[in-house]
């Protein structure tokens, strides 16, 4: 799936980075995209780390193994919550745009 081609402006994306041995709001810091507030070259970036993730991602219950944290990426199409897609990428593997984007939001 190309995210590229099938988000559009009223799509929203939600990241947290979830797991270890202890919840500690600090370093989850949920983060919410919502395009409609992005320009289009962020929305661009913001696809692009999408599909990358798409490629890096693995199971929800093999994510967060043992004391591993990972980000969870929850991605609505058209701002709703019904056509909902979740990703889990594993923080090892996590390419550094994606922590970048957790961090700091789509920035320019």
């Amino acid at each position: 799936m190309s995210y590229q081609h099938s988000l559009g402006e009223r799509a929203r994306v939600r990241l947290a980075r979830e797991g270890g041995v202890a919840y500690m709001p600090a370093l989850a810091r949920p983060r919410e995209i919502a395009f409609h507030e992005c320009s289009l070259s962020q929305r661009k970036r913001v696809c692009k780390l999408l599909d990358e993730a798409e490629q890096l991602k693995c199971p929800g219950d093999q994510a967060g193994q043992g004391d591993q944290r990972y980000f969870r990426i929850i991605i609505m199409p058209v701002g709703s919550e019904n056509e909902v897609i979740t990703l889990h990428v594993p923080e090892r593997r996590a390419p550094e745009s994606l922590v970048a984007l957790w961090e700091k939001g789509p920035g320019d």
